[in-house]
Parts: C-alpha cells; structure tokens; sequence
C-alpha cells in the first residue's frame, strides 16, 4: 500500500446458514411488527456486523461462549463469527434467548469447514 492510499475497509462475508437466519429473522418480524420494523431491525444486525469487521476483536469479551468462534450482540440476537484476513466471516445469527454454547458445539464442524473455504478464497 502507497503511503496516501487508504486502507480497504473491512467487510463481513455470510455464510450460508447466517443469510438463512437473516431471512428468518425479517421474514418473522414483518410478520409480528410490520415492514418499517423489520427493515430497521435487519439494518441494526448489518450496522452490528460490520462494527465487528471493522473492530473483529470486540468478540473476545463472550468467547467463552462461542469457543472456538468470536461472539457479539446485536439487539436480541447474536452474530457468532471467525475472523478472515480483511475482516470476518458471519457463521450464524442467532437470537439471545437460544443456547449458544451447545448451538456452536452441534455446528462447529460444518464451521470449520466453511470458513476454511472462505480463508482459501481470500
């Protein structure tokens, strides 16, 4: 990098499983508060997503949580992630009520695998 170039920013890439729960998470909150609610709602997980792309260690305070992933809240639900060479990976997002711990331990090896993936293509 020239020393006046800027530095890329730092993105998030979603797996699979994390657009699904997106999905889900819209699909059900326009169904219970109406489009305007979902919308905003889905932009406060995005906003939440690339906060933790661009600062991937704030993670580290609910590690113990999401072993071997990094774990960040975002309204009710959490955003569990791994970090990539240029920012981070979102695994999965999930609502705070769910049991995390066991949650990560039943997908960590199809994790593993994906982010693999994703680090080999970075």
């Amino acid at each position: 990098m020239a020393g006046n170039d800027a530095p890329s920013p730092a993105t998030f890439l979603l797996t699979r499983t994390a657009a699904l729960d997106l999905r889900r998470i819209h699909v059900r909150s326009r169904s219970e508060w109406g489009e305007d609610v979902a919308d905003r709602y889905l932009a406060d997980l995005y906003a939440a997503m690339a906060a933790a792309a661009a600062n991937p260690e704030t993670g580290r305070l609910r590690q113990r949580r999401s072993t071997p992933f990094l774990l960040v809240p975002a309204r009710q639900h959490f955003v569990v992630y791994d970090v990539l060479p240029h920012g981070i990976a979102v695994l999965t997002v999930q609502h705070q009520v769910r049991d995390i711990e066991t949650l990560i331990a039943e997908l960590t090896p199809a994790f593993v695998a994906e982010v693999g993936r994703l680090k080999r293509k970075a």
